[in-house]
């Protein structure tokens, strides 16, 4: 497979930061996807299911279209199985990823998003047009590769993201639409975003729609505990 399309798919995961959420109502939670990835030019479309464990911090994403795959999201880690070529790749991370993928899920069931759980600090507010801002500065060890993040609340609602890089420009911005209650939380079944270059040029642009959410499923779906086969050699990279 071709090393571009590896980490087009990767790009599916977002904050690889999936930090515990061991008071929140929801346990586990399904949801169908279909988004749209524009970039140069080009838009490709991908379909599945993506799966959230929160006791056990752990994403599980099925890709449907175009290809099968499977991936695992912990902590750092994000792993890419492809069942019917039997080829995994492990890749790591230094820091986050600012899309909108598992982001929108994950922080929309947290306390403060997430934010405070990977080391975020809230360093004020403000009220424009009846939408509260809060700035998030980020960890001092952390302020070689991570910049402020700005989010957008309206009606208990996550309306909007802007994550900054470590020089203060534009990395990326989402919009988060049409949200759905579960449980205690608002859900948004569309998302949208912009990535940008070092130039604040656009380079990539992301529309996901959600449907068919199915909250604490009993049994829960065995994809949950799904792991890659022993017999399979994971390769492994850096970004």
């Amino acid at each position: 497979m071709p090393q571009n399309r590896k980490f087009l798919l990767a790009s599916l995961i977002t904050f690889l930061f999936v930090p515990a959420l061991f008071a929140a109502p929801i346990k586990t939670l399904s949801l169908d996807f279909t988004r749209e990835l524009t970039q140069k030019g080009t838009t490709e479309t991908t379909s599945g299911t993506l799966h959230y464990n929160a006791k056990a911090k752990r994403v599980v994403v099925e890709v449907a279209e175009p290809l099968a795959q499977i991936m695992l999201v912990k902590g750092k880690v994000l792993d890419i199985y492809y069942p019917v070529e039997k080829q995994a790749f492990r890749f790591i991370s230094e820091g986050h990823i600012p899309l909108p993928f598992v982001e929108s899920i994950i922080q929309s069931t947290q306390p403060e998003y997430g934010l405070t759980a990977i080391g975020y600090a809230l360093d004020r507010h403000d009220v424009k047009d009846e939408v509260l801002y809060t700035y998030w500065r980020p960890p001092e060890k952390a302020k070689d590769k991570l910049g402020e993040v700005i989010l957008g609340m309206r009606d208990e609602r996550l309306i909007s993201a802007e994550v900054k890089n470590p020089e203060g420009r534009l990395a990326a911005t989402s919009r988060y639409q049409n949200h759905s209650k579960i449980g205690d939380n608002y859900i948004p079944m569309e998302v949208s975003a912009i990535l940008y270059g070092e130039r604040s040029e656009v380079i990539q642009r992301e529309r996901i729609l959600y449907s068919n959410p199915r909250v604490n499923a009993e049994p829960p779906n065995p994809i949950l505990t799904f792991t890659i086969p022993a017999s399979v050699k994971i390769k492994e990279l850096r970004w």
